[in-house]
């Protein structure tokens, strides 16, 4: 059995990855990377606080609420491309899109029962590094129990809007991540092993929605 690991945080470590980090696009292009987080962290925010949305009976309706956020404006393409490597140009048209699609899968059940959990831990916004004229890096520190923690977020400029393509948590790439254990489960890039490790992946996914 192969089962697809996340990276090794817990909590608000989620929210981080699969939540805070993400662009929406309501927010003009003009007033920056690093105030576009700061507005949809208070978007998160409202969702999950709403006592409204804060019953059991009321998850389906929540979490639609988040996918409403994140799935808009999470570059999954480039991550899933980032995540595989460089044998992504192996794939085909199809073997792309089923991949991406697993991914956010993958993402989502890893991570969305800890993003609703979220409670009262703060969030600093504390830089924004351009570093090129599509590629802009954003800097946090999380505070936890009293404990400082970094983490950026890697954002690439698509169709005059910022996505989120990458998330490092105190200098460990989710992307990398994932591409270390996808390396490993594509052992052959020709069609019958792209196809063998989509169906490990698939696998995989379908084990972690039961």
């Amino acid at each position: 059995m192969v089962t697809i690991r996340s990276l090794p945080f817990r909590g608000f470590w989620f929210l981080l990855v699969f939540g805070v980090g993400l662009l929406g696009g309501a927010t003009p292009l003009q007033a920056g990377p690093l105030s576009q987080m700061e507005n949809v962290l208070q978007r998160v925010l409202l969702i999950l606080r709403d006592p409204a949305l804060s019953t059991s009976e009321k998850q389906t309706e929540r979490r639609e609420k988040l996918r409403a956020i994140v799935y808009a404006e999470f570059d999954f393409h480039t991550m899933s491309q980032g995540a595989v490597g460089p044998k992504w140009r192996t794939f085909s048209a199809a073997q792309q899109a089923r991949f991406i699609d697993l991914f956010e899968r993958l993402l989502e059940n890893t991570y969305m029962n800890s993003i609703e959990r979220y409670k009262s831990e703060e969030v600093r916004f504390t830089k924004e590094l351009v570093q090129s004229n599509t590629v802009t890096r954003v800097d946090s520190v999380v505070v936890s129990k009293g404990t400082e923690f970094k983490v950026s977020y890697q954002l690439i400029l698509k169709d005059q809007a910022w996505k989120v393509m990458d998330v490092i948590i105190e200098g460990v790439s989710v992307v990398a991540n994932y591409r270390a254990q996808f390396k490993h489960l594509l052992q052959k890039d020709d069609a019958e092993g792209i196809d063998a490790m989509l169906s490990t992946l698939e696998s995989s996914v379908n084990r972690s929605e039961k």
